[in-house]
């Protein structure tokens, strides 16, 4: 009988390192920067670009955001698949998508005041991920006459900060359960 109580002592004390490795899986670090500030003369060619998105196959879109209204979808495909869709009034002949390895890229031509804004790419697999935001700034739009990045530092700083809060807020409460276990099992 103690033997077996030793054995699952010891038992007890190869889960808890175990545990603890696990909940450091579950905590994610998330990074937030400001977006690149891009900045053009009307009628020059761009491209922006989307790095290391490609994880798997999945469906791969580019969005446009301007001052704080809602995103909308430029244009989309399926990373396995050479179709492009374009969607919300924008065309191909202007816009252009394309996917080399894990690179996926937007070409504007001959850009326009009209098409400043915040540009970025997100993929589709079970969830969205955004990634590579781009200010682009065309020069001569009234609208960015101001810094064109003042914006979304404003909106990136509190939502960086509440998202480490919720890490630190979820790091502890994982921290007192597994304080909670230990002590549990060391008291039987």
């Amino acid at each position: 009988m103690v033997w077996q109580c030793k054995s699952k002592h010891r038992m007890e004390r190869m889960y808890i390192p175990a545990l603890v490795l696990y909940g450091f899986y579950l905590t994610h670090v998330v990074s937030v920067s400001p977006p690149h500030l891009m900045v053009v003369h009307s009628g020059e060619n761009v491209t922006l670009q989307c790095i290391n998105v490609l994880k798997k196959t999945g469906h791969i879109g580019w969005f446009k955001q301007v001052n704080s209204s809602e995103p909308l979808c430029i244009t989309s495909m399926w990373s396995s698949l050479p179709t492009v869709h374009h969607q919300n009034g924008f065309h191909g002949n202007h816009m252009k998508m394309l996917i080399t390895n894990r690179t996926t890229f937007l070409r504007i031509t001959e850009v326009d005041v009209a098409d400043s804004g915040l540009y970025f790419c997100g993929m589709l697999d079970n969830y969205f991920i955004f990634t590579n935001a781009t200010v682009l700034k065309v020069q001569g739009h009234k609208d960015y006459d101001k810094d064109p990045t003042e914006h979304y530092e404003k909106v990136a700083d509190p939502q960086m900060r509440i998202l480490v809060l919720l890490s630190i807020i979820r790091t502890a409460v994982l921290f007192c359960c597994l304080t909670i276990l230990i002590i549990y099992t060391t008291r039987k």
